[in-house]
């Protein structure tokens, strides 16, 4: 039988003076604000209803867009998980790592965050943060790679690789899974995944120490297969089918939870110290996984595409008094912008070396006092992208327009976004110049990575290892 979850979670997050994790007095700063970010797994540029969802009931992610900023071109640096999370913690694209693809246990090679990376969680916690990490880390397991409380948390409840309950997808499940608590042995939980996680980033509020800011990292699953079907689904959904019910009452259950950490923040009186951020890595995946049914209308494309809609996705912030609220802007964003942004908030240097890869302060962009209209953005997938004949693999966006290209700058695609967001017309051959313009930009950038040796899955597919194989690798005790 497994210790109550308000137990363990009380375990996790007290901090002990021996590990050296309790602030000193100054390390408590009124002008610091609590961070919270969100972040989901496959949701859809258009799957919640202030982004024009008619179906799907997100009535607290809607509110929380009211009374912040919802951004309409945010961008992903991949179409796929690992990528985007490595360039979220870091301020970098996730090639100055050598990732490329989702970090995954079935495939060689593997495309872990490495040790030597500085993130954004050891610099807050460096700043005096209590930092917490719950829910889908996706940046490496180990034994192979070192534990998310390196890389700056100092607790971590959730689970070590891409799926609920284990990195491979044999023994995956959203129902209830097996969670980690920092490095011990996973622990069943009953009930599904986002009840699970939502309730322990509660706990870690309740237990957080009040004498210093907080930065509570809660990377949901959901909405990534392996779905389930949940209970009661079809009384919201009772007109659709059972697969698009289940589909739309997990994503109904994420905005749950947030609504549930929404209520907690305002308990504690914390709403107007506190810096919210919600988005996800990737677009939707493909509806030939069983429940997926996730939407990038009006924009082409799905997770492992660089169309628009494997890489734009949604983001909402809310701050008081600093982001304006009930308010959207059409700046051109990235990921890249999270790490800049979460250190000018909390008053944390930027570390010179290695830099940020272009990321700017996303509260300065929504005031309007930075401009990113002329800042490229890249994007690269060497992996077969799903559904596409005869993939690109590469791309560029500056402005208005998007340049898709091949290894070898032979065979381009052209796309204008301002007047074709569903990227329908190729118009290459008609701009010449901003063509040879993008051409030269995105050539540049690659060549800092073109010869590295992992752009490409090598075929050789990992035996699936017995349950007793798995647990003798991972778990000490």
């Amino acid at each position: 039988m497994r210790p109550p979850l308000f137990l363990l979670i009380f375990l996790i997050l007290v901090p002990r003076e021996a590990d050296g994790l309790l602030a000193t007095p100054s390390s408590a700063s009124s002008g610091r604000p609590n961070i919270v970010l969100i972040f989901c797994d496959d949701l859809g540029y258009s799957d919640l209803g202030v982004y024009g969802n008619r179906i799907i009931q997100t009535p607290n992610l809607d509110r929380l867009a009211a009374q912040g900023t919802r951004l309409t071109q945010f961008y992903m640096t991949s179409p796929v998980c690992t990528p985007s999370r490595a360039a979220l913690m870091t301020g970098h694209y996730p090639q100055r790592y050598g990732i490329h693809h989702a970090d995954l246990p079935e495939v060689l090679p593997r495309y872990p965050l490495p040790d030597s990376a500085v993130t954004i969680a050891e610099l807050l916690q460096q700043a005096g943060y209590s930092t917490i990490h719950i829910g889908k880390w996706h940046l490496g397991e180990p034994p192979e790679t070192v534990e998310p409380r390196k890389h700056g948390f100092d607790r971590f409840f959730g689970s070590f690789g891409g799926r609920p309950s284990s990195p491979w997808m044999k023994y995956a499940r959203s129902m209830d899974p097996e969670m980690i608590v920092n490095e011990d042995r996973p622990v069943i939980y009953k009930g599904h995944v986002t009840e699970i996680q939502t309730t322990a980033a509660l706990e870690a509020l309740a237990k957080a120490d009040r004498s210093r800011p907080f930065f509570l990292n809660l990377w949901y699953n959901a909405p990534h297969e392996p779905l389930a079907p949940l209970a009661d689904q079809d009384r919201l959904y009772k007109d659709w089918s059972a697969e698009e019910q289940t589909y739309f009452q997990t994503v109904t259950g994420i905005d749950v939870g947030v609504g549930k950490i929404l209520a907690k923040l305002e308990e504690m009186g914390v709403t107007g110290k506190t810096l919210i951020l919600f988005s996800s890595d990737n677009g939707p995946e493909s509806h030939a996984h069983p429940f997926s049914r996730g939407s990038a209308w009006p924009l082409k494309g799905m997770k492992t595409q660089l169309w628009e809609g494997g890489v734009r996705v949604p983001m909402i912030l809310r701050w008081p008094g600093k982001i304006p609220s009930a308010w959207t802007s059409d700046a051109i964003t990235s990921v890249l912008d999270i790490f800049p942004t979460l250190c000018v908030a909390a008053g944390v240097s930027i570390p010179k070396e290695p830099g940020l890869d272009d990321g700017q302060d996303l509260v300065s962009i929504i005031q309007g006092k930075t401009s990113t209209s002329e800042r490229p953005l890249f994007f690269e997938f060497h992996f077969p992208q799903r559904g596409v004949a005869s993939s690109l693999p590469m791309a560029v966006r500056k402005g208005k327009w998007k340049l898709f290209a091949d290894h070898e700058f032979k065979q381009v695609e052209l796309y204008d976004l301002e007047s074709d967001v569903g990227e329908q017309l190729n118009v290459a051959s008609q701009r010449p110049d901003e063509v040879r313009e993008l051409k030269t930009i995105l050539r540049h950038w690659w060549k800092q990575f073109r010869d590295q040796t992992n752009l490409k899955p090598t075929r050789q597919r990992m035996p699936v290892p017995s349950p007793e194989e798995l647990d003798k690798k991972y778990y000490r005790n």
